[in-house]
């Protein structure tokens, strides 16, 4: 099975609109597809879909009870384990980086850290997640979590 079967396909989206060309809507295939769907499911709240109440990532309870910064960090994680692991198409979560762990930020020396710390103070993290895919790839999702 070629990436294109086992991935699908959806229509093309661009911040969070379909993309027309020429009065046609484009599609996306492939892995490309599979990177915006999940990036997609991580946008949704959960359980804001009547159709799939199970669907979308719950940082709700990250962000309203008194946690420190690692408990926030654990329970963004769990939480996008569960919500990518969902997904049919991943068959494993290799590692999930914050923005402000040490191998995030040897990976991207260009990051600077106030700007990091102001977001962290609205509520909004950074995040690298490396997945496997049922077609024995590995892909990472870069993704802003928050509130």
């Amino acid at each position: 099975m070629n990436d294109d079967n086992a991935f699908g396909y959806s229509f093309l989206l661009a911040d969070g609109d379909l993309v027309i060309e020429d009065g046609e809507l484009l599609t996306v295939t492939g892995q490309a597809n599979l990177i915006q769907a999940l990036t997609l499911r991580v946008l949704t709240p959960y359980g804001s879909d009547p159709f799939n109440t199970t669907y979308g990532l719950d940082v709700t309870q990250a962000f309203i009870e008194p946690n420190g910064v690692r408990m926030i960090k654990e329970l963004i994680k769990l939480n996008l384990v569960r919500t990518l692991g969902t997904d049919p198409r991943v068959s494993d979560i290799r590692q999930v980086l914050f923005d402000d762990d040490p191998a995030y930020l040897a990976a991207h020396p260009e990051v600077d850290q106030r700007l990091l710390r102001d977001q962290h103070h609205r509520r909004v993290w950074q995040v690298e997640v490396t997945i496997d895919t049922v077609q024995d790839r590995t892909t990472t999702l870069a993704l802003k979590v928050g509130v």
